[in-house]
């Protein structure tokens, strides 16, 4: 190529400047010009020799002449589509043809539209590729990645009658096959209707035509079961020659035999390899045990995990929980609720989700009717009512508290005490679990670092079993009798009388304590000016720097250096070992005490509360007391009470020892994470928390693949700083590794289309119907393209509009996967050009694929709408979720 244009360059290089690439028209009468440069320039004969020769050598067969672009799918741009292929070309003439052909289609107009808004400046090149023609019976793309949900752990592999074009270009809709990956089981397949097929001209024997599909093939599947599983099995010996990259492959299938045409790696996706963090945790995959559209919630980790979660913690945390749950289920007599029925955690860009079979298995198994009300916010409403009528076996319930009190103590009734003898004030768990002096971490070699973190993480596992089993199924069961007992038993006239129960704490515990030696230090500054003083002009680590030029400086220094060294190990805002604790920042004190600073001691306050707890419980005791039957009843309520309080009590307790053991862990995970600086692995030692545990432990012995891990780092790192700094929501449930609407308001009204969604986010702006690419001049900035299909001809487009709805061609057609690349809303509706008007103000949402058209077309009143609505539909859900007793126990 480079050779070709050699004597015409600077005439296409004068055309270039002369070029308005916001001229459409113009464009294309530059680029037309400069193609018809480049096909009637002789081609060199050095050149021409040598492809007649290499043609001589395959015989006089058909071939395919495939373009390459040279700049062609860089991370984060992807040129596939944009250059001219040619199939089915015979002679040795007609193939120089072709490639002069495939040359000139660098300067077509969205090639050149692409390259300026994807900021490449170099005069471009091509390269050229010529292959024996594959007269595919079958064929299409196979994603080594899923495009569409960003999962590395499947491949998708769409299938059509015929030669791949049809599929490539999008003007059928294929079959789609989903398989996972290292397994190549097939976790789903959809009939695609297959409307036409690319094939071989029958009257010329060159080139190809269209034609349509006949109604018998349309409605079967291209592809056998074990076709594509032998199919995903050569995608992933692709994509591991690729250093592990998910890959964008080309392929054909004739005569029993497949064939691949192309691969290069897929871009414009935000992979994060999530489920190399979910597998680094132990649980049954099987599709029998967790089928592919098995729904994951948040609810059960907002209630005991909240914030960021980053891999590292994942890896070792999870794990632990899984450990100790299996203990508690094989105790209290339910086995099949274990990890080996099921996965029960899975990591999703920057947060956990737990497994909703789980819970719902566990309320149909082990909870009583009485009590699973306040148990079904745990699970989609779809499932309420067979959780609520589900047989229950009262026997084996019964037998369950027996099992644990003489096989389990330390989970059962007592559990609290266990907890306080063995943990809490066990001196031989503290000495083995404390924070290790920076010098004790560096003496310590890479393998004894690595045992000392596997001792304490197998420590605090141990320290689980009788908080997490105590309080997940005795305190469950405690606070969902208590809850009956108020709607049932008692008669008194106050509403909210169960919320008054568990408000407050019967005795001191470790938070009080915390929180009153806090105020004492922020009391200490507000008495006294100098201090006040200087922590308005240094609020922040500069505050002891100074702090000793004050009268009162020293003292409050060593007031402080006591509390850090009693709690230096707390004081994170959220529960991973990602943040900082006091002992690591001055400022996660700092910022807190400048807003108690004029604050009244806590104390008083919190022997109100106990006192009014206290009057409370005796009111319900002496209410319960005077009917009849009363004596049983009030003892049966003094018994839930205590305990329920205990269990409160060493909640916090409890995560004073936990956190004590894992600041040991975080800081010797951090002393890893530095001799992989030092050792060039990691760029930051704060990198080390966005690697799974042996992710870690492969950099640090050098074994990474050291791409591979740079793009997981670099993703993940995105993904949970959006949560940690609320830019991103997670969603309430995932399915299918993707966003799930499950329990959200019904759609319905007119001008209100269920479509599919085909990328993420949600847009409001004016709906521009365009029935062909003559039209596109109509097409204004800001515009949500309301089209049939599109192809690379339609590139210059994508730049100007904020939203896409398509008609046909899936979630792999061009227009879908430029729009995810460009990042602009999109869905696909049949029939979109005629069910919406041109012009009309319409909202498309992405993630659930509904259209929306609205009235009017003041965009900032439909945003107030469409707040308002997403607002009511929250409250109705809060109200319908108040109507019962929820059991929240962490």
């Amino acid at each position: 190529y480079d050779a070709h244009i050699a004597p015409i360059r600077q005439a296409i290089e004068g055309l270039l400047g002369d070029a308005d690439y916001g001229d459409a028209e113009q464009l294309e009468r530059i680029v037309a010009e400069i193609r018809q440069l480049i096909i009637d320039e002789q081609m060199p004969a050095e050149v021409a020799t040598a492809v007649a020769a290499e043609y001589a050598e395959l015989g006089d067969v058909y071939v395919a002449v495939r373009s390459s672009g040279t700049a062609e799918d860089l991370d984060g741009a992807s040129f596939a589509g944009l250059h001219d292929t040619y199939l089915d070309i015979k002679g040795g003439t007609e193939v120089l043809e072709a490639i002069k052909k495939d040359w000139a289609s660098l300067w077509t107009a969205r090639a050149v539209a692409y390259r300026k808004s994807g900021g490449f400046t170099a005069f471009p090149s091509i390269a050229v590729v010529v292959q024996t023609m594959v007269p595919s019976q079958v064929s299409g793309v196979m994603f080594t990645g899923n495009p569409v949900n960003e999962a590395t752990d499947e491949i998708m592999v769409n299938a059509s009658w015929g030669l791949g074009e049809a599929v490539v270009q999008g003007i059928t809709t294929p079959d789609e096959y989903i398989l996972r990956h290292k397994r190549f089981d097939l976790a789903q397949k959809t009939l695609g209707s297959k409307e036409v097929e690319v094939v071989r001209n029958p009257e010329t024997g060159l080139g190809t035509v269209q034609r349509d599909v006949d109604s018998v093939r349309r409605d079967e599947f291209t592809l056998t079961d074990d076709q594509v599983c032998e199919l995903a099995k050569i995608g992933a010996g692709i994509q591991d020659l690729y250093e592990g990259f998910p890959q964008d492959i080309e392929w054909g299938y004739t005569d029993g035999t497949f064939y691949t045409l192309q691969a290069r790696p897929v871009t414009g996706v935000d992979f994060s390899w999530d489920s190399d963090v979910t597998s680094s945790v132990q649980g049954n995959d099987d599709l029998e045990a967790v089928p592919y559209d098995n729904i994951w919630s948040r609810v059960f980790p907002e209630e005991m995990w909240t914030g960021a979660i980053s891999p590292l913690m994942f890896s070792w945390r999870c794990w632990g929980l899984n450990q100790c749950h299996s203990v508690g289920v094989h105790a209290f007599g339910y086995p099949a609720q274990d990890h080996t029925t099921r996965r029960l955690w899975r990591y999703h860009k920057g947060v956990s989700y737990y497994n909703v079979e789980a819970d719902r298995h566990r309320i149909k198994e082990s909870v009583p009717p009485q009590l699973r009300p306040g148990m079904l916010h745990k699970v989609p409403t779809a499932y309420h009512e067979e959780c609520l009528e589900a047989p229950f076996d009262w026997g084996r319930y019964l037998d369950m508290f027996r099992k644990v009190e003489t096989e389990r103590p330390d989970m059962g009734f007592n559990w609290w005490r266990y907890l306080d003898r063995d943990f809490i004030n066990g001196a031989e768990y503290r000495e083995a679990t404390r924070p290790r002096t920076q010098a004790e971490r560096a003496e310590m070699s890479d393998e004894e670092l690595k045992k000392h973190l596997a001792d304490v993480i197998r420590l605090e596992v141990a320290s689980y079993d009788p908080p997490w089993n105590g309080l997940l199924w005795y305190m469950g069961e405690a606070m969902g009798w208590l809850g009956w007992i108020c709607f049932n038993w008692y008669t008194g006239d106050r509403d909210a009388i169960f919320v008054d129960l568990v408000t407050g704490t019967r005795r001191p515990n470790i938070v009080g304590e915390e929180s009153h030696a806090a105020w004492e230090l922020a009391n200490m500054i507000g008495r006294s000016p100098e201090l006040r003083s200087l922590l308005e002009i240094y609020p922040d680590e500069r505050f002891f720097d100074f702090l000793d030029q004050c009268i009162d400086g020293p003292a409050f220094r060593a007031k402080y250096e006591e509390y850090v060294a009693k709690r230096g190990h707390r004081g994170h805002p959220d529960r991973d070992i990602y943040f900082d604790r006091r002992a690591d920042n001055v400022l996660v004190d700092l910022i807190p005490l400048q807003g108690m600073l004029d604050e009244p001691d806590p104390r008083p306050k919190e022997l109100e509360t106990r006192a009014r707890l206290e009057h409370t419980i005796k009111h319900v005791h002496d209410n319960l007391a005077d009917q009849e039957g009363g004596t049983w009843k009030a003892q049966i309520f003094d018994t839930l009470i205590d305990f329920i309080h205990r269990s409160l009590e060493y909640r916090d307790n409890e995560r004073e020892v936990m956190d004590w053991s894992t600041y040991n862990i975080k800081i010797c995970f951090e002393e890893v994470g530095r001799r992989c600086v030092e050792r060039g692995g990691l760029r930051e030692m704060k990198e080390c928390y966005f690697l799974t545990m042996e992710e870690l432990y492969d950099v640090l012995a050098g074994q990474e693949n050291k791409r591979l891990t740079r793009a997981k780092i670099d993703s993940r790192r995105v993904h949970f700083d959006e949560i940690n700094t609320g830019r991103r929501d997670p969603a309430p449930f995932l399915q299918s590794s993707r966003p799930a609407a499950i329990d959200e308001p019904e759609i319905e009204g007119e001008g209100v289309f269920a479509g599919k969604p085909t990328s993420a986010g949600r847009i409001t702006g004016t709906a521009r119907v365009v029935h062909e690419l003559s039209q596109i001049g109509r097409v204004q900035r800001g515009d949500i393209l309301v089209v049939h299909a599109t192809d690379p001809g339609w590139m210059p487009v994508f730049s100007r509009i904020k939203g896409i709805i398509l008609e046909s061609g899936g979630l792999i057609s061009h227009g879908a996967i430029i729009a995810r690349e460009f990042g602009l809303p999109g869905a696909q509706l049949p029939g979109a050009r005629r069910l919406i008007p041109d012009g009309a103000t319409i909202t498309v949402n992405g993630d659930t694929g509904v259209i929306q058209i609205h009235e009017g077309d003041d965009l900032e009143q439909i945003e107030r709408e469409l707040a308002e609505l997403e607002e009511q539909a929250r409250a109705a859900q809060a109200e319908a979720a108040n109507q019962q007793f929820k059991v929240s126990i962490f």
